[in-house]
């Protein structure tokens, strides 16, 4: 792509995404912040009417004599503790302020005549003076119960615990309380509910709800400037002098035979950040890059030098500096080699040793970094002359992989025992330095094609033997 095209590409700005990005999180966070605020608010205001309703519930249940109530239910007749009941509630309506206090039957799920009139409450004017409407014992409503409520109320009947639910009349909203009543015998015979008025309760909800969004939206708007502001001077200002700097070098080199001329002009950041280590980084590589272009032309190596160069890199991309084996990029190529190998079922027998250098860092601690590396070098050594029919791998600090194949292969028992005899004789050869003893943890694990999948199989099973063996000789050096 040239330099016009990449003036001229239609590219969405940074500073825009930012600002899509931050609005669309502000207004997810207040949409949580607001909903979670006002759902929490809400159920603590109806747990204290719940907790009230339960009170005055379990007040009039030990004021109701069941089977005197039962029995005036099955006969539609008063008795004289029905009576004394029915001042009772009617007290307390008028003492606790109490839309409805009832108590009812349901009798069956027809769309009429399906729930009867057991007791409700009524204060002094009601009960005495004007008494239209009050209802009696044994009158079956008609029309005034639907079939979802009188649903609602055999639900009720096989309940044990009070049971709350929200009711939309013609005067507001009522927030209502049921508990089943039973028998002697445990059988339910009618429903002692309570009716508390909360449309006030609605009305302070919703301003509530409103006041709560109103903070939120104030305090997101607040956070949502200051960070485009922030954002702008520290992110999207730098950025943008940083890739006008750039456009213009590309622009100015594109097609450039003048090697003076690819100067690139960086811009002032004052913001001492990563764009700032951007730009410094960018105008190092243009410095590096007349350097190597210099080279080139300069230069006068034949293909076979450049070769040469080419398999040395190569060879030093893929060796450790310390020990002169291959390191761990060599043997991530040797893995994805043997997975092939495997998956194209062409893979040959082979194994799988892990080595591990026991206490390098506490002879480092103890001696040096330079006596630990000779600890190091000291083991691949041994490793390399053992396994001298395979490649060795330093994978870490202190590990080493050797890939098994032919003769160590199949006498990978007998080397085995060799590796762990020379750490033996080390360990008793007193003519030896602290950090020439070395000491070190192998094991090993073979391909077995009708249990392993795949490479990580084999590596796995040999790590975990070396770990075992680690173990192992700790349990026998603190003896």
């Amino acid at each position: 792509m040239n330099a016009e095209k990449m003036t001229t590409q239609n590219i969405k700005p940074l500073g825009r995404s930012i600002a899509l990005g931050c609005i669309i999180f502000i207004i997810t966070l207040c949409l949580v912040l607001g909903i979670t605020s006002h759902l929490s608010y809400k159920r603590s205001l109806y747990q204290g009417y719940e907790s009230y309703i339960i009170d005055i519930l379990n007040y009039v249940e030990t004021s109701i004599d069941a089977e005197d109530l039962k029995k005036c239910i099955e006969t539609t007749e008063r008795s004289p503790k029905y009576d004394e009941l029915e001042k009772f509630m009617d007290g307390i309506k008028e003492d606790f302020n109490i839309h409805y206090l009832y108590i009812v039957k349901p009798l069956n799920r027809n769309h009429t005549g399906n729930v009867m009139s057991v007791l409700s409450a009524e204060n002094y004017y009601d009960r005495y003076i004007d008494t239209e409407g009050n209802l009696y014992l044994g009158w079956i409503s008609d029309d005034e119960f639907d079939l979802p409520t009188v649903n609602k109320l055999f639900e009720i009947m096989d309940k044990r615990i009070p049971v709350f639910f929200e009711e939309k009349t013609e005067w507001g909203f009522d927030y209502t309380g049921a508990l089943t009543l039973y028998d002697s015998k445990s059988n339910a015979y009618a429903i002692l509910g309570v009716d508390i008025d909360i449309t006030m309760l609605k009305k302070l909800l919703h301003k509530q709800a409103i006041f709560t969004a109103g903070i939120i939206i104030i305090l997101g708007l607040i956070f949502m400037v200051i960070f485009l502001l922030w954002s702008r001077t520290n992110v999207i200002r730098p950025i943008t002098m940083l890739s006008r700097s750039a456009v213009l070098f590309v622009q100015k080199s594109h097609g450039q035979r003048n090697i003076n001329q690819l100067q690139f002009n960086p811009p002032e950041i004052k913001q001492k950040n990563e764009v700032y280590k951007l730009c410094a980084a960018i105008e190092q590589m243009t410095h590096d890059m007349q350097d190597y272009v210099v080279d080139l032309v300069s230069a006068e190596l034949d293909s076979e030098l450049l070769k040469k160069q080419a398999s040395q890199m190569t060879e030093l991309a893929n060796k450790d500096s310390l020990t002169g084996v291959r390191n761990k990029t060599a043997y991530d190529k040797e893995m994805m080699k043997l997975q092939f190998m495997m998956e194209t079922a062409r893979a040959e027998p082979f194994g799988i040793a892990m080595i591990d250098l026991n206490f390098l860092k506490k002879t480092n601690d103890t001696y040096g970094h330079e006596h630990g590396n000779i600890s190091i070098q000291r083991l691949c050594h041994l490793v390399c002359n053992i396994f001298e029919h395979s490649p060795v791998f330093r994978i870490g600090g202190d590990e080493f992989v050797v890939i098994l194949k032919g003769q160590d292969y199949q006498n990978i028992i007998n080397l085995t025992n060799e590796f762990n005899q020379v750490l033996s004789e080390y360990a008793a050869n007193d003519s030896l330095e602290p950090w020439e003893k070395v000491s070190a943890a192998i094991g090993y694990a073979l391909f077995d094609p009708n249990i392993d999948t795949n490479v990580d199989n084999v590596f796995k099973r040999a790590d975990q033997k070396m770990y075992a063996r680690k173990k192992q000789m700790k349990a026998v050096r603190e003896v």
